[in-house]
């Protein structure tokens, strides 16, 4: 565990980023003090399982939006700072790939041109098979961060053992899709029996109402199990077409 500093010290010799060696990361373990380390100094702490260094605020000038989001897998809530974010959150909630993410649980300060650098990288993620990623998300109409963010970005995530990925938040028809399945993304009484009905049903691409009638359960309470199968991969579905209740699902 890294020591206790005064949050934010750059101690000498720290002016200059190279190697990860230029920056001071602060975060916070939940329900404690504030901790502050170099890069190295970040190398297997579990940031995807911490909130916050402190509660986001929506950027001055610009329109924001602070959520709060309970993980479907984990006794988690990860908190968003931007609309942006709470909809990449939503994609990493429901890919499995991802075992744990946390939105901005670091921040980096470092000098440039005389001035003190802050900035969070929107999450720090664990994948299924252990490996630790942060996720940048891209600046809207551009392919990349600014250089020299994204070169601080990699010294540190190099000393850390980190990989680097920049990502855009799901829109357009993806992104209403899995938002409206977030709304199922927690079970909801004894689904056990029904859902084995379901996938039985759904043994070959069938509609969604049409496998629910299929199934012999309420046509209502089907179709609402039948999303949450669907969020929970026991169902598939083409993510690029409309989620209609005629949609076409299948059994995983």
């Amino acid at each position: 565990m890294s020591t206790v500093r005064a949050p934010g010290d750059l101690v000498d010799g720290e002016a200059v980023p190279g190697a990860g060696q230029g920056v001071v990361a602060l975060y916070r373990e939940p329900y404690g003090p504030v901790h502050s380390c170099g890069a190295a100094g970040l190398r297997g702490v579990a940031l995807e399982e911490f909130g916050p260094v402190s509660e986001p605020v929506p950027y001055r000038g610009r329109k924001g939006i602070i959520t709060y989001w309970p993980v479907a897998t984990r006794e988690q809530t990860v908190v968003c700072g931007s609309l942006r974010q709470w909809r990449l959150a939503v994609e990493l909630d429901f890919e499995p790939g991802w075992a744990a993410f946390s939105a901005g649980p670091v921040e980096l300060r470092w000098r440039a041109g005389g001035r003190l650098r802050r900035w969070r990288p929107d999450f720090l993620a664990r994948t299924a098979d252990g490996m630790r990623e942060v996720l940048v998300l891209k600046p809207p109409g551009q392919e990349s961060l600014p250089a020299v963010r994204l070169e601080v970005l990699e010294d540190v995530a190099r000393a850390a053992r980190w990989r680097v990925r920049q990502v855009r938040e799901p829109t357009g028809l993806r992104g209403r899709n899995l938002a409206w399945l977030a709304g199922y993304r927690f079970p909801e009484g004894d689904e056990d029996g029904q859902g084995q009905a379901l996938l039985e049903a759904f043994g070959q691409p069938t509609g969604l109402r049409a496998g629910v009638a299929a199934s012999g359960l309420d046509k209502l309470t089907g179709l609402d199990l039948a999303y949450r199968m669907l969020w929970q991969r026991r169902l598939l579905f083409d993510i690029g077409q409309p989620l209609l209740p005629d949609a076409l699902a299948w059994t995983a």
